[in-house]
């Protein structure tokens, strides 16, 4: 019987059984079938049901726009899944930047600019840097040589380190911390170390650590320390993390919190423990984000296994290491990407795997009910620091644990695709809830040296029909199939569980013989004029911001953002269809140029990207302040709050003025 014939009831069971991508499609197949993604309650049905822990379904249950909020979703992940984006352009030149919860922060003469790029925010909060160093440290007004180091944007408050030297040449620093909302000092704390200092902070707490506690066996360790948000004063305790853990964040060890809780991972430890240890685990630990919190640290039990040192050599500087709350079932959860020699094989091979992070209390409170927790009595399974030391050291010759093949995302080797050598690829994202893979590369036309291109590369995978689990039962029972290796065995299931797309490059390559003007002119946004080498970038689920220019002190770099979701809007922005046709350019080919994509035998457009119409809940002229208020806290007084500073001012966005930049909506 068609789908179209079927009770309304019988079709909401159907589509529970299909991906966000799958339900989309099927709404475009008839107009029939349209009220899956337009109907009130089976879009809430949907919505809750495949990714009730996105940012989405939280703005659905405030809003009650459910059907629009659905639609958000799935063509957010379809333009990741497509390497397809819906925005690019030039938003700020900077001398140094952060880019933290979809808020851009930079500096620029002396000046901190605070932009909310997720909120599609017209004005942006500057404040004067030698203005708030006068009011918050006093030795800095002595000084006009200083630096000051963006750390960390949340809740409003932002967090960086301000360092000047002594007549005595000696440097001292300050960590400092201000609400940009209400213009008011959370913080300042003179810190005797800044190795590799990082901070996270909640409504509730701040913390702070560096890898500045040189042990016995002179490895560097981690320290904690914590700032109690609603009573303004630091906490008594510190942590001294027993183990030793990696040194870069974002690389081999990641610090984040979630739900209340303080969480640490690293995929590396001491070189003696390696070398006798043929099965390597996750080092992992977390606290409460209490008072008490930091006398109370939980490691996993059992260790989270990470890899058999039997599965090959790992070239460790294309590491990624970065934890996420699954958007469809809630769990905390990591990924890892390796190059590695599997199994001895003559091509490396990049592979992106995802570990569920499990502690003996999986159902822990939320962060509600663990704020209100606040000695150490009342934590349930804490464990001393010698308890803690004890249980990260490794097991050894343990028999490693089958991997999950949905877990296991084979990347591209040089057998398959070209490879870009790691000073060419310097951005590299993973997306789990689409299976997409994005690197940021550097792709010169010519061999000169000072060229450059930058342009995204990437590719995903979709889980395969029924007939290819078929294929993959009846291969199952050859005896080839029963004499493969356990890489070999790996690989294959993975191949008949999901059908794996190419690797594509956005934008399109430029004909030299007959150049679009329109395509020129998008690729000029991507690669600023006047803006060269010095490529970094960071990324969240619906963004990333790339800069390229000077790496010489003072010097202005070109920030480039690029938006996944449809419901960014920056004011001015152009529309490259419209454009295209201004100047002449051929007719937009939506599988090639900015064009989001779905999946079926091969990439199709989805909905031919006439979808932002409906999805801006807030338009960008109509933003009522460049900082989003919702979810965030005034850790001052009532008196305090209506007080304003005169080191903080709202002025227009920078990129108003800038002009360039290409939507991809129409």
């Amino acid at each position: 019987m068609s789908l179209v014939k079927l009770p309304y009831e019988l079709v909401s069971f159907i589509v529970e059984h299909l991906d966000l991508l799958d339900v989309g499609n099927l709404s475009l197949t008839c107009k029939r079938l349209q009220y899956l993604t337009l109907e009130y309650c089976i879009a809430k049905r949907i919505l809750e049901t495949k990714a009730p822990y996105s940012l989405e379904a939280s703005n659905a249950r405030l809003t009650r726009r459910w059907p629009q909020e659905l639609r958000r979703i799935i063509k957010r992940q379809a333009a990741i899944a497509g390497i397809s984006p819906y925005l690019v352009r030039v938003v700020a030149h900077a001398e140094t930047w952060l880019y933290e919860n979809g808020v851009l922060c930079y500096i620029r003469k002396r000046e901190m600019r605070i932009l909310d790029l997720h909120r599609s925010a017209t004005d942006e909060i500057v404040i004067n840097i030698r203005a708030l160093l006068y009011v918050a440290i006093a030795e800095s007004r002595t000084t006009r040589r200083y630096k000051v180091r963006l750390l960390y944007y949340a809740h409003d408050i932002v967090s960086c380190l301000y360092t000047h030297a002594k007549p005595n040449h000696d440097q001292v620093s300050w960590l400092l911390a201000f609400n940009v909302r209400t213009g008011q000092l959370v913080t300042v704390r003179q810190v005797a170390s800044t190795a590799k200092i990082f901070v996270r902070n909640d409504n509730n707490f701040l913390y702070y650590g560096t890898n500045s506690e040189i042990g016995r066996d002179l490895y560097r360790y981690w320290v904690i320390y914590g700032f109690d948000l609603r009573a303004r004063r630091w906490l008594s305790d510190k942590l001294e993390i027993p183990v030793v853990m990696g040194v870069d964040v974002g690389s081999t060890v990641c610090f984040e919190i979630f739900d209340g809780w303080f969480y640490g991972i690293s995929n590396q430890a001491a070189l003696e423990v390696e070398e006798i240890d043929w099965i390597s685990h996750y080092t992992c630990f977390r606290f409460p984000v209490t008072r008490e919190g930091l006398k109370n640290p939980e490691t996993p039990d059992p260790p989270i296994f990470r890899r058999n040192q039997h599965e090959g050599v790992i070239d460790d500087r294309w590491y990624l290491l970065r934890m996420f709350k699954d958007e469809s079932t809630g769990q905390l959860k990591v990924v890892e990407s390796r190059k590695e020699w599997l199994a001895g094989r003559i091509w490396p091979r990049r592979t992106y795997y995802t570990t569920a992070i499990t502690f003996h209390d999986t159902t822990s409170e939320v962060a509600g009910g663990i704020n209100n927790r606040i000695s150490s009595s009342e934590t349930s399974g804490a464990v001393s620091s010698e308890t803690m030391t004890s249980k990260m050291q490794h097991a050894e010759h343990t028999v490693p644990p089958s991997r999950d093949p949905h877990f296991v995302h084979p990347g591209d080797d040089n057998a398959s695709s070209l490879m870009f050598a790691i000073s060419k690829s310097p951005i590299r994202c993973y997306y789990s809830a689409c299976q997409t893979f994005l690197d940021i590369v550097d792709d010169p036309a010519s061999t000169d040296p000072n060229d450059q291109r930058i342009r995204i590369r990437g590719s995903s995978r979709r889980p395969r029909g029924t007939s290819g689990l078929e294929q993959r039962e009846q291969r199952q029972a050859l005896p080839l199939a029963q004499e493969c290796g356990p890489q070999d065995a790996l690989d294959l299931e993975v191949n008949d569980l999901y059908k794996h797309g190419d690797v594509v490059f956005w934008p399109a390559e430029i004909d030299t013989s007959t150049p679009d003007p329109g395509l020129v002119d998008l690729h000029t946004v991507l690669n600023p004029d006047g803006f060269r080498g010095n490529i970094r970038g960071a990324w969240d689920e619906r963004s990333l911001v790339y800069s390229t220019g000077s790496d010489a002190p003072g010097g202005l770099n070109a920030l480039v953002f690029v938006s996944w979701d449809p419901s960014i809007h920056l004011d001015g922005t152009l529309s490259y269809s419209d454009y295209r046709a201004s100047v002449g350019g051929p007719p937009v080919r939506q599988s090639s140029e900015g064009q989001s994509h779905v999946f079926g035998p091969q990439p199709i457009p989805y909905e031919g990207k006439g979808k932002g119409k409906d999805l801006s809940w807030q338009h960008p002229s109509k933003s009522p302040s460049p900082i989003p208020r919702a979810g965030s806290i005034d850790s001052t007084s009532s008196s305090e709050t209506s007080q304003d500073s005169h080191w903080k001012k709202v002025e227009p966005a920078s990129y108003r003025q800038l002009g360039s930049g290409f939507h991809f909506a129409r």
